[in-house]
C-alpha cells in the first residue's frame, strides 16, 4: 500500500506541472486465470481438470491525461487492483470431491493508454494500450462444508511483474469545469505469472473492469 501511495502522489505532482486533467477512479472487476495444460494425470492414471470461474474484486486509483490533439489524449494511471480466480478440481473417473479453491492476486497496475473521443464535450470514447503490474501478494484458500482454511501465501512461486494488454470504451460527461465518466476495460495478461509450480504449470490472467470516476 505504501508503494501505491508513492506512485499516486508522484502522479499528482507530475500532473501539477504538465497534465491537462487529473482523474480519480473507483470500480469493480471480474477476473479469472487462463491455465495450461487443461488436463492432468495423477499416479492412478486418472485424468483430472480444473474448472475455472471468475472471482470478484475492486480497484481504485488515479491518473493523468495529456492532450495530444483535439480528441486524442495520452493517459497514465496508477491503480490498486484485486484479481484472482475460483478453481475446482474435477476427476473424470474416480468420485473424489476436492474443495473449491479461491486465488487472490493483489497488484499495483500502471496502464499507459491512448484515448480517442468521438466528439467534443460529452462524448463516447475508446482506449487501448499496455499495462505493467507489480504483484504485491498472491495466495489461496479453500472451503469445505462451510469451513474456510487459512490463507496460504503463494508469493514465493509468483513472478514479480505482470504484463497485459488493455482495451476499453466509455462515456465522458462534461459538467462545467469537471467531467464524469463510466468506463469498461478488458485486461489480457501476456506472461505466465507463475515461476514455480503451484497447482498448474502456466497461469495468465484475464480481467473485465467497470470504472466510475471524475476528472478535474
Amino acid at each position: 500500500m505504501k508503494k501505491f501511495l508513492f506512485i499516486f502522489l508522484s502522479l499528482i505532482f507530475v500532473s501539477r506541472l504538465y497534465a491537462h486533467e487529473i482523474k480519480f477512479m473507483l470500480g469493480g472487476n471480474l477476473s479469472k486465470y487462463r491455465i495450461s495444460p487443461e488436463v492432468y494425470y495423477d499416479s492412478f492414471w486418472n485424468d483430472y481438470t480444473y474448472e475455472i470461474s471468475s472471482k470478484k474484486g475492486f480497484l481504485l486509483g488515479a491518473g493523468i491525461e495529456f492532450n495530444l490533439a483535439r480528441n486524442i489524449s495520452f493517459e497514465i494511471d496508477a491503480l490498486y487492483l484485486q484479481k484472482g480466480t475460483k478453481a475446482h478440481k474435477s476427476y473424470s473417473l474416480l468420485e473424489i470431491y476436492v474443495a473449491p479453491r479461491k486465488y487472490t492476486l493483489h497488484v499495483i497496475s500502471i496502464p499507459v493508454l491512448l484515448k480517442i473521443k468521438f466528439l467534443r464535450g460529452t462524448s463516447p470514447y475508446i482506449l487501448g494500450g499496455h499495462e505493467l503490474s507489480l504483484i504485491l501478494s498472491h495466495g489461496s484458500r479453500s472451503s469445505l462444508d462451510g469451513e474456510t482454511e487459512d490463507f496460504i501465501s503463494r508469493k514465493e512461486d509468483t513472478a514479480t511483474f505482470e504484463s497485459s494488454l488493455v482495451f476499453g470504451s466509455g462515456l465522458e460527461m462534461k459538467v462545467k469545469a469537471a467531467s464524469f465518466f463510466i468506463e469498461g476495460r478488458y485486461h489480457y495478461g501476456l506472461n505466465n505469472i507463475i515461476k514455480g509450480q503451484i497447482d498448474w504449470e502456466s497461469t495468465k490472467t484475464t480481467s473485465v473492469a467497470l470504472i466510475l470516476g471524475f476528472k478535474i
